[in-house]
């Protein structure tokens, strides 16, 4: 092994340093596990497979106590402050190119010295992946905060949870290590008070219910990411509260809580009852998806779909502040593309 020494200052937990390299920071709840399975956890668009042959064809390294480690497998055991480059295959098209014209990604909702919650976009990813490298929340974010030649003024934002690329609403972000890792433990635990607005097809027979049915990987599924209901050892508990705020005609409107944080788990539960997200490509047709990400979607599939993304929005966040510690509620609103969905849909069924 012939180490190569880095630079000493501290990456961020997902840094983009160019077209083609992504970097994960490990931190104490996503580290002690094998090298792939800490990668699968982050790139969901992979199989852990391919990310198996990205560690054997040389393409991942490890930085470990500001020490660069290339001869690495992947079983090799992740721990607490590793940096973990990856180098990715350049996308077929990159159309996410920051421009000074476009939508700005950060709508600050909330701030303060150690905690900035965002009103995030639909459509834009929280961290670079696959397609998207560049347009993202934490790349606007380091844009924004970062100062490399100031450490005093130098802040490195964390993301407290994620979001969905095409789920608009509350995203919580620190910039305090100690504030993100008080938030993290409040995230574990699920203590958070998490609300979501969604746009589903039909109507649902009862104003209010709970829908308790175990999730994990989709039998059959086309897409690498694709959940579903299991009720065998693969199947996690999984619990999501509903309201039905509004029916009109062929649509209604759901306030929704979550009682846990599977993947996907209110797209999945949705369509498991029979009322799948307006919009949503993978939920309960993932060749739409597929379609849609080799840029090929049919006229047929924009009819279908009505929306161009699902109609899922974090509506409200209710938490202890990790510092203060009085009640933080932090509340988004409804997103303009759902805001208009809703007034086109209630002329419709007028």
């Amino acid at each position: 092994m012939n180490p190569d020494h880095v630079n000493t200052r501290r990456k961020s937990k997902l840094e983009l340093l160019d077209a083609e390299e992504i970097v994960f920071e490990a931190d104490a709840f996503h580290s002690s596990g094998r090298l792939d399975a800490f990668l699968v956890r982050f790139m969901t668009w992979r199989s852990r497979t391919s990310i198996q042959k990205l560690i054997k064809e040389g393409k991942v390294a490890l930085v470990r106590a500001q020490v660069k480690h290339d001869d690495i497998k992947p079983s090799t055991i992740v721990l607490p402050g590793d940096l973990i480059h990856v180098v990715l295959p350049k996308p077929k098209r990159d159309v996410e190119a920051l421009r000074e014209d476009e939508d700005p990604i950060l709508r600050p909702i909330f701030e303060d010295r150690w905690l900035i919650a965002l009103d995030k976009p639909p459509s834009v990813p929280v961290h670079p992946a696959g397609q998207h490298l560049h347009r993202t929340v934490i790349t606007a974010l380091h844009k924004h905060f970062r100062r490399y030649d100031d450490p005093e003024q130098d802040i490195i934002p964390k993301l407290c949870h994620r979001l969905d690329l095409e789920t608009s609403g509350v995203l919580l972000c620190a910039k305090d290590d100690e504030a993100h890792r008080l938030v993290s433990e409040q995230m574990f635990q699920r203590e958070p008070e998490k609300i979501y607005v969604a746009i589903v097809h039909g109507n649902p027979s009862e104003d209010h219910g709970m829908i308790d049915l175990p999730i994990g990987p989709a039998l059959g599924r086309i897409v690498q990411v694709r959940k579903g209901v299991r009720h065998d050892e693969e199947g996690r508990a999984s619990r999501t509260e509903y309201w039905v705020e509004r029916r009109f005609g062929r649509f209604s409107l759901l306030r929704i809580k979550l009682h846990t944080g599977r993947m996907h788990q209110i797209r999945v539960h949705c369509a498991a009852i029979g009322h799948p997200l307006v919009g949503d490509k993978i939920y309960p047709d993932e060749t739409i998806f597929l379609r849609y990400y080799d840029g090929v979607l049919t006229d047929e599939d924009r009819t279908k779909l009505i929306l161009s993304r699902h109609a899922l929005h974090a509506h409200r966040l209710s938490l202890v502040h990790p510092i203060t510690h009085e009640r933080l509620e932090i509340t988004a609103p409804l997103a303009p593309d759902m805001v208009a969905l809703i007034e086109r849909i209630e002329r419709e069924a007028n």
